[in-house]
């Protein structure tokens, strides 16, 4: 069973006013991807935030921090895990499909991306979800988000081609309504004025 907060205090907060937000915006930004890539990107974060957790801050490995009250899991650590992270990397993986980025644009948004993280980490330390242990220091967890928002960004670009190339990708809306200016085109026109004349005749 899972283990409960030892006192309801300002971390629990700050986890739960940070899930409703990022649930909001979930809700609330245009869908660009299809179900079946945006669950396969959700279970992405939620595995890589748990596995990076999972060796950097329980004990088993090492234990450079602790998240909310104590190294054991609890309630709280599931609410991050599987709300928090996967959507705040979402939306990572939203910009990157949306925008088509490539390389040069890539270069700037993963450090932007990395800066973001770094000032959320910094006030979440300031409100006790995250706690710092031997040593452990945030310049630690830059390098970390570098690395991970590094590889996720390939991976990302990699699964948005393996659903185009496999025809699991649906038609974006942005697409969609691209094509349909390009059927209104000269030739489109020509064709409707040429319907309008054999109705005259």
């Amino acid at each position: 069973m899972l283990k409960l907060p030892l006192c309801f205090d300002k971390n629990e907060w700050f986890v739960l006013v940070s899930l409703l937000i990022l649930l909001i915006g979930f809700i609330a930004v245009p869908k660009v991807m299809s179900r079946s890539l945006t669950v396969t990107v959700l279970l992405y974060f939620a595995s890589l935030g748990f596995t990076a957790d999972l060796i950097l801050g329980t004990g088993y490995i090492v234990d450079f921090y602790n998240i909310m009250d104590s190294s054991k899991l609890e309630l709280f650590d599931v609410f991050i895990y599987f709300i928090n992270y996967p959507i705040y990397g979402y939306y990572f993986t939203y910009l990157i499909y949306k925008y088509e980025m490539r390389k040069k644009r890539l270069f700037f948004l993963i450090p932007a991306w990395c800066l973001t993280t770094v000032l959320l980490e910094a006030l979440s330390v300031k409100f006790n979800v995250f706690a710092y242990l031997n040593g452990w220091n945030i310049g630690f967890s830059a390098l970390v988000y570098l690395f991970v928002f590094s590889l996720s960004a390939i991976i990302v670009k990699r699964l948005s081609r393996l659903w185009a190339d496999r025809g699991l990708q649906e038609i974006r809306p942005d697409r969609a309504a691209q094509n349909s200016r390009k059927d209104d085109g000269p030739d489109h026109e020509k064709n409707d004025f040429a319907r309008k004349r054999l109705g005259h005749h």
